[in-house]
């Protein structure tokens, strides 16, 4: 049951540049390699993200992969990919920002389905420019508003910070919301509203697949479900499975 704790929110302090003496940011990018092996994080990510419960990538042992989704807007295609993936028998997870609990009939639907709901903040803003408390409430707000809304489902166990970008302050927060942080071992560049060259950004992640990958996509163009459309056959030809992201 997801139980609404009392929260006081206040305004965050938008501080350009604000840090912690001694903190590193991590803006995260791989270094991707070949023969189905997994990518190199950002220097240090790998333990940083082990110290606060997140991962990157899953069991790299088994041909097995995993569909994640950033939504801080509906772009009017994910009904179509929700159809994609119900007629796969593939549960994923959708990480959503504040401003996507207005559509609450298609996150009706993402939940009737069976995918998990990730915390994706509330505002999307850039946490480790803020201070402690911006972070906090940034989290925690999204996470009220589930509450708020689906008040019998679990609070959301999965978290992704905006952007990509995390340190060490970011992670611990999360964890202490008990919240996984879950990044990312496979990406294309689809956030734009410019639909994608569905086959060419297929290819692109089926060739730099590996065991226990866990994918980015976001749903901002037409071009998404065209391209799982492609990318699912492609992977499974490969010898992949698709595990249930909400296991992760």
């Amino acid at each position: 049951m997801c139980l609404i704790f009392p929260l006081v929110f206040m305004a965050a302090v938008l501080c350009t540049g604000f840090t912690t003496k001694g903190e590193q940011t991590i803006n995260w990018g791989l270094v991707h390699n070949n023969n189905e092996k997994t990518p190199t994080p950002p220097a240090g990510s790998r333990e940083l993200l082990q110290q606060y419960n997140g991962i990157f990538v899953a069991d790299e042992t088994k041909k097995q992969v995993y569909l994640t989704f950033d939504l801080g807007y509906e772009a009017g295609h994910t009904v179509a990919v929700l159809d994609i993936l119900k007629q796969n028998n593939i549960h994923a997870i959708f990480f959503l920002c504040g401003n996507y609990m207005q559509h609450t009939d298609i996150i009706d639907r993402m939940l009737a389905d069976g995918h998990a709901i990730g915390n994706h903040t509330n505002h999307h803003r850039d946490l480790p420019t803020l201070p402690d408390e911006g972070i906090k409430n940034d989290i925690a707000e999204l996470t009220q508003l589930l509450c708020e809304k689906y008040p019998d489902k679990q609070p959301p166990k999965y978290f992704r910070p905006p952007k990509g970008r995390i340190s060490a302050r970011v992670l611990r927060e999360a964890a202490a919301q008990n919240m996984k942080t879950v990044m990312w071992s496979s990406a294309i560049a689809d956030w734009s509203k410019s639909p994608i060259d569905a086959a060419a950004c297929a290819d692109k992640i089926t060739g730099r697949i590996h065991p226990g990958a866990i994918i980015l996509l976001h749903i901002t163009n037409s071009g998404t479900p065209k391209m799982l459309n492609l990318l699912i056959p492609q992977l499974m030809q490969k010898g992949y499975t698709f595990g249930d992201a909400g296991t992760l």
